[in-house]
C-alpha cells in the first residue's frame, strides 16, 4: 500500500494542485528549437514532423500568452522570455530523464547508466550507428543518448555541459576541451558525370571504368577550385573549416547545406562541385554517377577526434565509452 504522508502539525496539508506543466514531448520540441536555431532542424533532430514541433510550440506559447521565438527566413530565435522559458525547461528536462531511468530500474529494465554525447553530422551518419551496434553488444544496459550537430555546436555542448563526450571532425578545437584523435578522413572533390570537369576526364578514355578519373587534358587547380561556386557545408561543419583553411576564402558557394546527406544530393541536383568524404559518395563513385576530380597541389586531410571537458569528470559510463572508441581507432575509419 502506498504510504500515508505524516502531518506533523494541524495546519499542514497536502500542496496545492500545480499550475500548467508542459509535457515532455513540447519541452523536447522547445529545447531543439533553441538549440538547432530552427523548426526544421528541431524536427529532424526529433523524428517528427516540422508541423508537429510548430503546433507544440504554438500551443505552450498560447498557455504562457508570450511569444517563445522570433520567427525568419533564417530560422528561429528566442525572445528575452525565451530565454527564460528555455532555462527553466532544461531544469525539466533533466528531471524528466531521472524520472525516466527511476521507472526503469523500479521495473527492473536493463537500462540502467546513460551517456550524453554529441557527434558531427558525418561521424554520426558514417560511423556512429556501427559503434551504437558494438557498444551495445557489449553492453547492454547503457543508453547512448546521442544529438547530432556540427562540429563547432557539438563542442559547444560539452563546453557547456549538456554533453559529455563529442565526437567532432576538423583541427580546431577549444581550448577547454581534452582531445584524442581517432583517425582521419579524405575530403575530396566530386562532380556530376554531366559536368564539363568529369568529361575533361574521360575524353579520349572511353574504357575508364565508373568512378575512376582518367588521364586528365584540363588539370583543376587550387586557384581554380576556390574561385568556382562549390556545393560546401554550412559554416561551423568541421568539412567547411578543413576547406577554408586549404583552399583560403572561396568564391560565394553554390549552396550551403546542414547535413552531409543534403550536401550529397544536391552536388548532383545543382551540377556544381563540392568538397565531401570520400567515404560519403563511395556508392555514387563506384556507379559512375559522380567523378572525382583530382586538384594539383591540395589533399584534404580531416581528422576526426573525441573531446570531453577539461574542467568536468567523466561519469564512469562515458568513461568506458571513451576507452571503447580509442580501442575503435586503429584501422576502424579508412
Amino acid at each position: 500500500m502506498y504510504p500515508q504522508r505524516n502531518l506533523d502539525n494541524e495546519g499542514d496539508s497536502f500542496p496545492a494542485r500545480r499550475g500548467y506543466v508542459p509535457d515532455a514531448l513540447t519541452v523536447d520540441s522547445v529545447l531543439a528549437v533553441a538549440r538547432y536555431g530552427g523548426m526544421n532542424r528541431a524536427a529532424e533532430h526529433l523524428n517528427v514532423s516540422q508541423q508537429t514541433v510548430s503546433m507544440r510550440i504554438a500551443k505552450l506559447e498560447k498557455h504562457l500568452d508570450a511569444r517563445i521565438f522570433w520567427r525568419g527566413a533564417a530560422g528561429s530565435s528566442t525572445t528575452e522570455v525565451g530565454r527564460q522559458v528555455v532555462r527553466v525547461l532544461e531544469s525539466l528536462e533533466d528531471a524528466l530523464d531521472e524520472c525516466a531511468r527511476g521507472l526503469e530500474e523500479a521495473l527492473g529494465e536493463g537500462v540502467v547508466e546513460e551517456v550524453k554525447l554529441v557527434a558531427s553530422n558525418t561521424v554520426a551518419e558514417l560511423d556512429y550507428p556501427r559503434w551504437a551496434a558494438k557498444y551495445l553488444r557489449i553492453s547492454p544496459q547503457t543508453h547512448l543518448h546521442m544529438r547530432q550537430l556540427n562540429s563547432q555546436g557539438a563542442q559547444r555542448q560539452v563546453v557547456q555541459g549538456q554533453a559529455e563526450l563529442a565526437v567532432v571532425e576538423g583541427n580546431w578545437v577549444s581550448h577547454e576541451l581534452h582531445q584524442r584523435v581517432l583517425g582521419h578522413d579524405e575530403l575530396v572533390v566530386v562532380v556530376p558525370a554531366e559536368h564539363p570537369w568529369a568529361q575533361a576526364s574521360d575524353h579520349g578514355h572511353s574504357d575508364t571504368k565508373p568512378g575512376k578519373t582518367a588521364s586528365r587534358e584540363k588539370i583543376v587547380t587550387k586557384n581554380e577550385l576556390k574561385s568556382t561556386p562549390l556545393v560546401l557545408r554550412e559554416p561551423g561543419s568541421g568539412t567547411r573549416e578543413v576547406v577554408e583553411a586549404v583552399l583560403g576564402e572561396l568564391a560565394p558557394p553554390a549552396g550551403e547545406f546542414g547535413s552531409l546527406g543534403a550536401q550529397r544530393t544536391a552536388i548532383g541536383a545543382i551540377g556544381a562541385p563540392g568538397v565531401i568524404a570520400r567515404r560519403a559518395v563511395a556508392s555514387q563513385l563506384a556507379t559512375g554517377q559522380y567523378v572525382e576530380v583530382p586538384v594539383v597541389g591540395v589533399k584534404f586531410d580531416r581528422p576526426l577526434r573525441v573531446v570531453w571537458s577539461s574542467k568536468n569528470r567523466l561519469s564512469e559510463p562515458a568513461l568506458r565509452f571513451l576507452r571503447f572508441l580509442a580501442n575503435q581507432a586503429d584501422g576502424q575509419m579508412a
